[in-house]
């Protein structure tokens, strides 16, 4: 079994050192230039990338209509990153649009195997919005997208230990999930660890390790690999 031991206590204890959700930036294929230039080609996935940019501010001024308006092109070419990305605004407010709209479109985008998607058809399910709140579809949809190497899938499925959905409570279960979570890149599992995690030194923290191991292993989930997954959408 592959530990991630080392990985995850460090994780722990690097407050604001987690790696980012994503790595499109880190690649020097991602700098603006190139970005632009393949997507006035009409290269979809350049387009939805530049829409990510501007939605996340990397690389330029922040700008929410100019990524709604890539996003809906990149849409247009059947684009699975600008689908899923364009329902997370919608989701979140920053696009007009109703949440059974941003549950459609996550739905066509898991449907290209989007793991982003997937996660994000775990969270409605599991807070009611767009659909009837479902906690054992939540737990299958936080399931398949972490199979497809998504840290935030994996993060939900410890969420609903945590407060007992669908599942029966049991915070060891939960901060195991976070812990891979978040050496995963997951930042939202970092911030929960950081308000849940027993030190390390202590007698509870080792079962959770070996949990976390096993989780990790499970999944096939090493350090950042949720920000590998989201710069493959």
């Amino acid at each position: 079994m592959r530990s991630l031991l080392g990985a995850l206590a460090a994780t722990t204890l690097a407050l604001g050192a987690t790696p980012s959700l994503s790595a499109r930036t880190a690649d020097p294929q991602f700098t603006l230039a190139v970005v632009r230039a393949e997507a006035a080609k009409g290269q979809a996935d350049a387009i939805a990338t530049l829409g990510w940019m501007y939605e996340t501010g990397k690389g330029v001024v922040e700008d929410d209509a100019k990524a709604v308006s890539l996003y809906r092109t990149a849409i247009a070419h059947g684009d699975a990153f600008g689908q899923w990305r364009m329902g997370v605004m919608i989701d979140e407010g920053a696009a007009q649009g109703t949440s059974q709209q941003a549950v459609a479109l996550f739905r066509q985008a898991a449907t290209q195997k989007s793991a982003g998607a997937t996660a994000s058809l775990g969270v409605m399910y599991a807070t009611g919005r767009g659909v009837e709140r479902d906690y054992e579809a939540a737990m299958r949809y936080y399931q398949a997208a972490a199979r497809m190497g998504s840290a935030h899938g994996i993060e939900g499925i410890g969420v609903l230990y945590a407060n007992g959905q669908g599942v029966e409570r049991d915070m060891g279960e939960a901060l195991a999930h976070w812990l891979v979570a978040a050496a995963a890149g997951d930042e939202d599992a970092m911030k929960l660890l950081m308000e849940h995690m027993p030190a390390s030194s202590t007698p509870e923290a080792g079962p959770i390790y070996d949990r976390a191991n096993a989780i990790a292993d499970a999944y096939g989930t090493s350090p950042g690999d949720d920000a590998q997954a989201a710069s493959a959408q």
